[in-house]
């Protein structure tokens, strides 16, 4: 029986996927809940997925042919390619195998070269790869448990964050934190165009000192 590969997805290159070589010996995958002090007390504030690493192995000794040949086309995922509002950014990517999946960007690729041919070509080759969680609308929902206490905010061509986050925390200082669990990253633009519709999810912590 055939076993499948592990294959890494590029969402923003109408799912293009490249398959490793050889299946990676393991993972690890770490869920944290973030708490803050509140009068003494722990309050919970959400759950974050942390940055996924995996390591890959490339070898094209048998044929001769640069290893990085194979290699470049996963290391160019670190490069931005992908037009946001404000900036570029690296495409969305998803680690796919087994039925396990992480959905982020890919944050960093270290390459280490392991044999080389007398020409000096490269031809094995050993990959980190490092991606950052990129989540999707429910998964923010999800990991920031929203379920038990959900607010959101419909954007309309008047708002302000400051204004929606004294509407909905009692606190117009806590404006960045709605903008940074939405991914708001350019907070003076806003609203911009795209943005009115939108739905924000505004985090359950509307005793929590301004930052």
């Amino acid at each position: 029986m055939t076993m499948s590969k592990a294959s890494i997805i590029n969402v923003d290159e109408s799912n293009k996927k490249i398959e490793v070589m050889f299946n990676p010996q393991e993972y690890e995958l770490v869920t944290s809940a973030k708490y803050a002090q509140n009068n003494g007390n722990l309050q919970y504030n959400r759950s974050e997925l942390e940055d996924f690493s995996v390591s890959l192995f490339f070898d094209s000794y048998e044929t001769g042919a640069d290893v990085r040949n194979m290699t470049n086309d996963i290391s160019a995922l670190a490069i931005p390619t992908v037009t946001g509002t404000n900036t570029k950014r690296p495409p969305i990517c998803i680690f796919s195998w087994g039925g396990f999946s992480y959905r982020g960007v890919v944050s960093k690729v270290q390459q280490k070269f392991t044999m080389f041919l007398p020409s000096g070509v490269p031809v094995r080759a050993e990959l980190q790869v490092t991606f950052t969680s990129w989540l999707t609308d429910k998964d923010e929902s999800d990991y920031s448990g929203k379920e038990a206490c959900v607010k959101f905010w419909i954007v309309t061509s008047a708002d302000r964050l400051d204004l929606i986050a004294n509407e909905t925390l009692n606190n117009p200082a806590l404006w960045r934190l709605i903008a940074d669990n939405n991914r708001i990253t350019n907070p003076l633009t806003f609203p911009t165009k795209a943005d009115i519709g939108r739905r924000l999810l505004i985090p359950d912590i509307a005793n929590k000192e301004p930052l």
